[in-house]
């Protein structure tokens, strides 16, 4: 399951880089992939989550658990405080992007 876990953490950074490269270096700002980015680091989230609460304690798996929590909450911030056919603010998203990586760091830590 942990393997599972990093490959989706891997394919929404993936995403989230296409996003951010489509949205600010070309200025085209397509919704769908933003959405898509999101729902991916929703689901791989979720299933963190499933790990932290039912499987051996792991105090790396909960501090990631947070962390990349906090890192979806500021997500979910920059695309809602967004412009119409905009992209969002580019501190917020690169401010959402420091805290997924740290994120995903601690949770490499844990393996």
């Amino acid at each position: 399951m942990e393997a599972l876990i990093v490959v989706l953490f891997l394919a929404t950074m993936a995403l989230g880089v296409i996003t951010y490269r489509r949205s600010h270096r070309h200025g085209r700002w397509l919704p769908a992939l933003g959405v898509s980015h999101g729902l991916l680091g929703a689901a791989a989230l979720a299933l963190l989550l499933v790990r932290a609460v039912t499987g051996p304690e792991n105090l790396w798996f909960n501090s990631a658990a947070f962390v990349l929590l906090l890192a979806l909450i500021g997500g979910g911030f920059a695309f809602v405080v967004r412009r119409r056919d905009e992209a969002p603010i580019l501190p917020v998203v690169l401010l959402h992007a420091v805290a997924a990586v740290v994120g995903f760091l601690v949770l490499l830590g844990g393996l």
